[in-house]
């Protein structure tokens, strides 16, 4: 498998960037949901009567009637700044890694295992790079609307942690963001991937071009992004715990504030004051979320590379071909 030409490295970044960026717009109303409930320390539910939010319906509701539809998409713009230069980052090198690995006979002779670990990792550089905007979303979002951090820019918002906090701030969290991403997107690449082989299987008499139907790409995104998140859901509200601390006085109307300014602290608050279910806060919404990303994320990006990126890398292939042909061939008699 030759490497990837200049031209199609770029297309692949700007497909991924593209996709996120899609991804992110429809699916942000959910991660509101989901950030506002792993910051409440009160139960989620019917039984939680002094709880700021008592469920899915409960909370889009309130939301609504207090912060109007601009607080359903509160936090917009730093998410798509974080979405798409994660997913810039994370399909880029995902692809480039994806051909070193086929080029080891020990990766190309076990496909799932070579998913798995090249997506695993290019989450994690994606991860890396967008972790400045992951904190200043995760801010907006958790701030009362009334404050101005919950009016803050992606740049403005990085220039103010990082002035008040240092880069400690910024990276606040990126611990357990690591630990969780490269499991999440590992088996996201590897169940999604696996699915579309058995699709492939199962229809590939009636289908001569492996051209997978868009709904089985939907269907198989959907799989792959509430299986994986569920593995790793635990880190990721801690993470949000933690990209919390510091700003509790921008959380006055939210109810109680958790306790998180490291791992541990983080991990045993919680697990004494809201027990084990406290893990598992916000994990409709962001089940949900996963799920929708994942098949709008995947869905998008595999149409991009159906339509644009693969009819561009095959003309590059066979002009490097033909470039390879004509420099090998000998040269005529009297020619110098």
């Amino acid at each position: 498998m030759p490497d990837n030409t200049p031209l199609v490295q770029l297309l692949q970044a700007l497909g991924g960037g593209v996709a996120g960026g899609l991804t992110r717009t429809l699916v942000q109303p959910l991660d509101v949901i989901k950030i506002r409930f792993q910051m409440q320390v009160e139960p989620v539910g019917k039984h939680g009567y002094e709880s700021k939010y008592q469920g899915l319906l409960h909370a889009f509701r309130s939301i609504y009637k207090e912060e109007g539809l601009r607080g359903i998409w509160r936090g917009h713009n730093s998410g798509q700044v974080l979405s798409i230069t994660y997913a810039v980052v994370q399909f880029w090198s995902y692809e480039q890694l994806r051909v070193k690995a086929h080029k080891m006979p020990f990766f190309d002779d076990r496909p799932l295992l070579l998913y798995f670990v090249c997506g695993g990792l290019a989450g994690c550089l994606g991860t890396v790079a967008a972790q400045p905007f992951d904190v200043i979303r995760t801010q907006v979002v958790a701030a009362d609307p009334t404050s101005k951090r919950s009016r803050m820019s992606s740049l403005r918002g990085v220039h103010f942690v990082h002035s008040t906090e240092g880069l400690r701030g910024l990276s606040r969290g990126l611990v357990f963001t690591l630990a969780q991403i490269f499991p999440l997107v590992g088996a996201n690449f590897l169940i999604y991937k696996y699915l579309n082989a058995l699709v492939l299987f199962i229809v590939k008499k009636s289908n001569p071009d492996h051209n997978i139907p868009g709904l089985c790409l939907f269907v198989n995104g959907a799989l792959a992004g509430v299986s994986s998140k569920l593995l790793v859901y635990p880190a990721d509200l801690m993470k949000k715990r933690m990209q919390l601390h510091g700003f509790h006085q921008d959380r006055q109307t939210f109810g109680r504030n958790p306790i998180c300014p490291t791992a541990k602290q983080c991990f045993m608050t919680t697990l004494k004051g809201e027990g084990i279910s406290g893990f598992y806060k916000g994990v409709s919404p962001t089940l949900l979320k996963s799920g929708l990303s994942s098949a709008f994320y995947f869905t998008f990006y595999d149409y991009i590379n159906r339509y644009v990126i693969h009819p561009v890398q095959d003309r590059e292939e066979q002009r490097l071909k033909e470039e390879k042909a004509k420099s090998a061939a000998p040269k005529k008699a009297g020619w110098t």
